[in-house]
C-alpha cells in the first residue's frame, strides 16, 4: 500500500491532500482518500489504523476455515478433532454463505440481533437445524480471531432454534397440477427438474446429479446412479449407499414425462455425459437455488396458506411413494425409491435392462396413474 500527496485549491490557498493506493486481488489498483489528514505522520497513522481494522473482517477472519491443509485445520488437528469430510464440506459451505451475507463487516460491530433477524425474516423456509448450524458456524469464526487477529473476540450467546422434525406432507392432485403449470416457473430447466422429482420419485441430490447417459430413451426408464453433495460434488453411488455398495436402482419414467425429457435433450443438443441440468459453467445446479425456487412458488401458489404443512422439494418423493402405493406392492415401491437393498444391482455399476425388466413392467402403468 503506498501513500501519496496531492496539492489541490481549496478556500483559496493550495494544500496538501493525503491519499492511499492500494491493489485488489484482480491487480487493479484503488485510490482512497485519507480522511481528515494533514500530514505524512496523520496519514500513515490512518493507514495503520485501516491494516489493523481489516483483520476483523469477517471475510479475512474465514477465508481460509475449513480449507484442506489451512491453518485452521492444522489447528483443529493439533488440538486432536477429528472432522469428516462430509461434516468439513458443510462447514466450508455455510462459511462461504456466511462471507456472502456478511464478509465486508467487522465482527467487532456485528450484533446478535441482526444474524438472528436474518435467519427469522430471511431464512423462513430453513428448517432450525440449518439455522442452528448456522449458529454454530458463525460461534466458531468468532473463536478464530484468538488466531488470525491481534486479540480475540468473545463469541455471543445465540438463541436455539427449534428443530423442525414434522414429516413432509404430500400435495393433493389439483396442487400438483397447480405447480407443474410450465408458465409459473421463471426457467423450464427448473420446471423440469422438479417434475422428474414428482414422476420418479427422486431425491433433490439425485436430480441434481443426473446425467443424460442415466436416461434410457428407448426403454423408458432411468437409472439413479449416484447424487450430488449440497457442495456440488457428485457421487457414483447412491445416499445410502458407498464405494463397496452403491445401492443403485431403476425407475420407469412416465409416458408424459419421457417426452418432455426427450424433447429437452434433443433442442438443448446435450451429450451423453453432460448433467441433464446445470448452471452456465455446466455444473450441476446448486441446492440452494432449486430450494428458494421450490419454495416461491408453494407461496405464490398460496398451497400452505397457515403455514401448518411441511412442503418442501421432499415433499415431491413422499408424494410419490404414496401414489405409487395405490397400484404397486410396497416391495415394488421400496425398491424404486431405495429405500432397501436392491440385490439386483449391488453387484453391478450399471444394472441391464433384463435384470430390471420385470420391475419396470410392473410398475410402468402405476407411475403413468401419478396425477389421475
Amino acid at each position: 500500500m503506498e501513500i501519496k500527496e496531492e496539492k489541490v485549491y481549496k478556500k483559496g490557498e493550495i494544500v496538501s491532500k493525503w491519499f492511499y493506493v492500494f491493489e485488489d486481488s484482480n491487480h487493479k489498483k484503488h485510490k482512497r482518500v485519507c480522511k481528515n489528514c494533514k500530514s505524512l505522520h496523520e496519514a500513515k497513522l490512518f493507514v495503520q489504523k485501516l491494516k489493523f481494522d481489516d483483520q476483523y473482517l469477517i471475510k479475512n477472519i474465514a477465508k481460509d476455515m475449513y480449507l484442506p491443509e489451512s491453518e485452521h485445520m492444522k489447528h483443529l488437528n493439533s488440538f486432536g478433532y477429528k472432522i469428516s469430510e462430509k461434516t468439513r464440506l458443510q462447514r466450508r459451505h455455510c462459511i462461504e454463505l456466511i462471507i456472502k451475507k456478511w464478509g465486508n463487516k467487522s465482527i467487532k460491530d456485528i450484533k446478535v440481533y441482526e444474524i438472528e433477524k436474518y435467519l427469522l425474516e430471511d431464512c423462513q423456509d430453513y428448517s432450525g437445524s440449518w439455522k442452528n448450524f448456522y449458529l454454530e458456524t458463525f460461534v466458531k469464526i468468532f473463536k478464530e480471531t484468538a488466531w488470525s487477529c491481534e486479540y480475540q473476540i468473545q463469541p455471543p450467546l445465540f438463541q436455539k432454534f427449534i428443530r423442525n422434525s414434522k414429516k413432509c406432507d404430500v400435495f393433493k392432485k389439483d396442487e400438483l397440477n397447480k405447480l407443474f403449470q410450465v408458465e409459473i416457473w421463471d426457467n423450464y430447466q427448473d420446471y423440469l427438474l422438479f417434475y422428474l422429482i414428482a414422476n420418479c420419485g427422486l431425491r433433490l441430490g439425485e436430480a441434481r446429479a443426473l446425467k443424460v447417459n442415466q436416461i434410457n430413451l428407448k426403454s423408458q426408464y432411468l437409472e439413479v446412479t449416484g447424487f450430488c453433495k449440497s457442495n456440488g460434488y457428485r457421487t457414483d453411488y447412491n445416499k445410502c449407499g458407498n464405494e463397496n455398495n452403491k445401492k443403485h436402482r431403476v425407475v420407469p419414467i412416465p409416458d408424459e414425462a419421457y417426452i418432455k425429457v426427450a424433447q429437452y435433450i434433443a433442442k438443448n443438443k446435450l451429450d451423453m455425459n453432460d448433467f441433464l441440468f446445470s448452471n452456465n459453467n455446466n455444473q450441476p445446479i446448486t441446492q440452494d437455488h432449486l430450494y428458494k425456487e421450490f419454495m416461491k412458488k408453494i407461496k405464490l401458489l398460496n398451497l400452505n396458506p397457515t403455514g401448518s404443512r411441511k412442503l418442501v422439494p421432499h415433499s415431491l418423493r413422499f408424494t410419490y411413494v404414496t401414489r405409487m402405493r395405490r397400484e404397486s406392492s410396497i416391495d415394488d415401491v421400496r425398491e424404486l425409491v431405495g429405500h432397501t437393498s436392491l440385490t439386483m444391482t449391488e453387484y453391478y455399476t450399471r444394472p441391464t435392462l433384463s435384470d430390471l425388466q420385470d420391475l419396470i413392467e410392473r410398475t410402468k402403468e402405476a407411475s403413468n396413474k401419478l396425477f389421475d
